[in-house]
């Protein structure tokens, strides 16, 4: 899976080949068998080794798709695991907290959630999620 996914992350479609929308058969096809499936209330999460699938119980299709780890691929070809806010603020623009997530304003459909440090500062804190919705 992990050749797969180094690729672009583009906001409320897709990372690399993985795309929102598809339905648990289609994913299935392009997983291979490297994954473990989570329930949850509303929805099953679908975790790879560096990225992972929420999909709606009721509509069986993927609702958000999440990287983290040893994903490589970026956004806007810049912006990527470990780089910062202050990077999203030099390279693509403005963002916002919302939901102890960040935001794009002018990008809908892709948020950051940051490492969780002891010395915790925003702009320098790394990215360690993306994902899109």
């Amino acid at each position: 899976m992990r050749k797969k996914l180094d690729n672009e992350i583009i906001p409320g479609k897709r990372i690399g080949i993985y795309e929102l929308g598809w339905d648990f058969e289609t994913l299935k096809r392009y997983l291979g068998n490297d994954y473990q499936i989570e329930e949850r209330e509303r929805v099953t999460v679908i975790i790879g080794d560096c990225i992972m699938f929420w999909i709606d119980k009721e509509t069986n299709t993927v609702t958000q798709i999440s990287v983290y780890g040893d994903f490589r691929g970026t956004f806007k070809n810049v912006i990527g695991i470990g780089s910062t806010l202050a990077d999203v603020e030099r390279y693509i623009g403005r963002w916002e907290e919302e939901l102890d997530v960040y935001i794009l304003p002018d990008d809908p459909g892709i948020c950051f959630e940051l490492r969780d440090e002891d010395e915790w500062k925003e702009l320098k804190t790394p990215i360690e999620y993306i994902s899109v919705y």
